[in-house]
């Protein structure tokens, strides 16, 4: 068996006031490390190119066309 195994059995055999108060732990832990990760430099927005301009129809009108 796995730590991790042997540490939710453990959890299992816990009275349920004992399995709830680490439940609360647990929560508290992971939003903790959640915050922690929201702080990290968010990467900037590129700005957006112009469309390039084509002459004729579509891609997708001339794919349907050559599917018939």
């Amino acid at each position: 068996m796995s730590t991790v195994e042997e540490i939710v059995q453990a959890i299992r055999d816990l009275p349920p006031e004992q399995g709830d108060e680490v439940r609360r732990q647990l929560v508290s832990l992971w939003n903790s490390r959640k915050s922690d990760s929201q702080k990290l430099p968010m990467k900037r927005a590129r700005p957006r190119r112009p469309p390039i301009k084509i002459k004729g129809k579509p891609i997708s009108e001339t794919v349907i066309e050559d599917r018939r």
